[in-house]
């Protein structure tokens, strides 16, 4: 643009100027030139020629249009821009504007959205397929370019932006590093169909590895995504993917797969089946049936496969699986008033032989009232109600009724500073059983708590910022109405009752402080401080101190810093420390992490101790270091270990992993580990190539 206003006016200047205004078919084109010659039906525009219409924008020093025929030939410093999308630069040019055709050599095109250039001795257009010869594409720098493809002959579809090159090599700078008979690809990052990023990789166990996922999208609500692959040593296999929008606020995703391995690979590694297949379905929508001040959500996630190799074969899927999968159905209707949930929980543990004896919920139900006055404005009671069925095939059963009922009084003392909150909560339980091995009686069981609270929120402005305090204490006074039946814990002891447990609560008076500072200016948190502890009394009013709770966190500029503490009176030990540490500094960035457990006799816990690492740096601009660590102290393993190194780069970026990984298994030794090399190259908008070495 700034071209052709430097020469409109140094047109203007010598007052030489000439408009000629041109129409071909529908294309009306207007001719500025220092000097313009017309000669029956052929006009010569010479130096500084700019020639424009809605479809093109032209530039050249020398221009011979052909009215009659509706061509233009153009020389030297040829410059093109067609549809303010495709630039091309040539020293000649032959336009045909009535056929769409156009031939230059040599050319220098670029795709204005893509940034991708090609440089080629001869092109030839005809319509919406541009035609290449012996050519240099990237998108890179032109000058001096990271990588090139070069192929000897190729096309472009510039409706559809599709680029097809054959006998393909491509450079990083001078240095061959791969060829191709054939490659496509799209400069066009909508969603349309074709073929997506290939993962190629090669495992000294598996074998070499192949997966091309195929994109299919038929329509804009959904599309098809398959995904053959296939492990040389291994065995083969193919996952599809379905995504459907059936309205604004949904979306439907359906996968299934299957892989088959080879008997060798198979009986060598200890794998108690040699085909892998399951399939999941997950569908979520909101606003089923609500309108207005209502709402409603319904989430649905069913997921089933014969063994764990299912999602370790799957190409992509480099993360930990469970062996015991969850499958749940959700819906809730919500209005000002109310709450109704349904919930379906189905759990699949591959580890087993059978899943008869795992425990299901299908379904819970819940319904919840809103807290609301009561004859008085402070007096507001709420109720919930849930059941649930457990249910399995084999072993005891269970059906539970839950109600709860909490009434409240709220009176503001001392000028509102201090507010004392009356509460009595009623809650009723009732479980049946079914299916035992011993005849249960059916458990009923009626508690009321009375509590009495007292809690002050408090706001003070310094110079230096604004402190929060809120300081809250709680008396909990437990009355067991009725206990009738077999209840585990309470009534009776039996382990079959361990998945039905009913708590009685126990007689607390509690002690909370939380406060916190925050900057003046942008009211960001400084420092925020909790500490909690509570004084528990048995049934014959003996009290002793539970577990002291401390936390504490620091933000500052560059990060921030916590740690929470968990300490137990009754065994005199700190049994929970977790610790975190962030830092983000320039270029640089670290994350430390600690966690500490003690199994006491009072405390509930598991022996543990770990601590993770995560830290990087960035230099040269386009350079990046990362290393990450898992390492579990009690056990003395490390979980995960890696290392990572990028050039991330305007036009391409690489990616080198070395990652050591346990990963659940199917076999008798129930866990792999692995030394994996991971490779990512991306070719910047083209696509990228996956490597890893197992």
């Amino acid at each position: 643009m700034l071209i052709m206003v430097k020469r409109i006016l140094f047109i203007i200047a010598l007052s030489i100027s000439l408009l000629h205004a041109a129409s071909v078919e529908n294309e009306k084109f207007q001719i500025l030139a220092n000097s313009v010659d017309t000669k029956d039906n052929i006009l010569v525009a010479k130096d500084n020629v700019v020639i424009f219409s809605p479809t093109y924008y032209i530039l050249a020093q020398k221009a011979i249009y052909d009215k009659t025929n509706g061509t233009f030939e153009l020389f030297d410093e040829v410059v093109i821009l067609q549809e303010n999308k495709v630039q091309a630069q040539s020293n000649y040019a032959f336009l045909d504007v009535n056929k769409k055709k156009i031939i230059q050599n040599p050319v220098m095109l670029l795709d204005v959205k893509s940034n991708i250039w090609i440089n080629s001795k001869d092109s030839n257009s005809e319509g919406d397929i541009l035609a290449l010869t012996n050519s240099i594409l990237s998108s890179c720098d032109c000058i001096d370019p990271a990588w090139t493809i070069r192929f000897t002959s190729g096309d472009y579809d510039k409706k559809e932006k599709w680029i097809n090159t054959y006998n393909t090599r491509l450079y990083i700078k001078d240095v061959p590093l791969f060829y191709t008979p054939y490659f496509g690809f799209s400069t066009d990052k909508t969603r349309r169909t074709g073929l997506l990023s290939a993962t190629v990789g090669y495992s000294s166990s598996e074998g070499f590895l192949y997966g091309q996922p195929i994109f299919i999208a038929p329509q804009h609500n959904y599309d098809i995504e398959l995904t053959p692959q296939i492990k040389t040593e291994r065995g083969y296999g193919m996952y599809a993917y379905y995504r459907f929008a059936d309205s604004d606020n949904s979306m439907l995703k359906v996968k299934s797969g299957f892989f088959k391995e080879k008997q060798s690979y198979s009986t060598e590694n200890n794998l108690e089946n040699n085909k892998h297949y399951g399939w999941s379905i997950d569908y979520q929508r909101e606003g089923l049936i609500s309108s207005g001040e209502h709402d409603d959500e319904l989430l649905v996630s069913i997921n089933w496969m014969n063994d764990i190799e299912y999602k370790n074969v799957e190409v992509g899927n480099n993360s930990s699986s469970e062996k015991k999968l969850e499958s749940k159905i959700n819906y809730y209707y919500e209005t000002p008033e109310y709450y109704v949930g349904s919930y379906f929980r189905y759990y699949l543990d591959t580890s087993l032989d059978s899943n008869k004896t795992t425990l299901q919920e299908l379904p819970q139900l819940q319904m919840h009232s809103f807290s609301k006055p009561l004859f008085w404005d402070k007096l507001l009671y709420s109720t919930d109600f849930k059941y649930t069925n457990y249910y399995r095939e084999q072993s005891i059963n269970a059906d539970r009724y839950e109600l709860v009922v909490p009434i409240s009084y709220s009176i503001p003392l001392f000028n509102d500073y201090v507010t004392l909150t009356l509460k009595e909560e009623l809650t009723l339980i009732k479980q049946r059983y079914s299916q035992a091995s011993v005849v249960y009686e059916d458990a009923t069981f009626f508690e009321n708590r009375h509590l009495i609270s007292l809690d002050t929120d408090l706001l003070k402005e310094y110079d230096f910022g604004l402190h929060t305090i809120n300081l809250s204490s709680v008396f909990t006074i437990p009355n067991v109405v009725k206990s009738d039946g077999d209840i585990f814990p309470v009534t009776n002891n039996n382990t079959e009752l361990n998945p039905f447990p009913i708590s009685k609560t126990t007689k607390t008076l509690s002690f909370a402080l939380n406060h916190s500072l925050y900057d003046i200016e942008d009211l960001q948190q400084i420092i925020n401080h909790k500490i909690s502890q509570a004084i528990i009394y048995d049934d014959f009013n003996n009290a002793d101190l539970g577990n002291l709770e401390n936390e504490i966190t620091y933000n500052y500029l560059l990060g921030s810093i916590s740690n929470k503490l968990l300490y137990n009176h009754l065994d005199d030990e700190l049994i929970e420390n977790s610790t975190s540490f962030n830092l983000d500094y320039l270029d640089y960035f670290l994350k430390l992490s600690y966690y500490m457990s003690k199994d006491t006799p009072n405390s509930g816990k598991s022996d543990l101790e770990s601590y993770t690492i995560d830290a990087g740096l960035k230099f040269l601009r386009d350079y990046q270091f990362k290393y990450y660590e898992s390492y579990n102290l009690e056990k003395k393993i490390r979980s995960k270990q890696g290392f990572t190194f990028i050039i991330d780069d305007k036009c391409w970026k690489l990616s080198l992993r070395l990652e050591k990984v346990i990963t659940p298994s199917s076999s008798t030794a129930n866990a792999i580990k692995q030394d994996v090399i991971y490779l990512e190259l991306v070719l910047k908008p083209l696509g990228q190539i996956n490597q890893s070495y197992e």
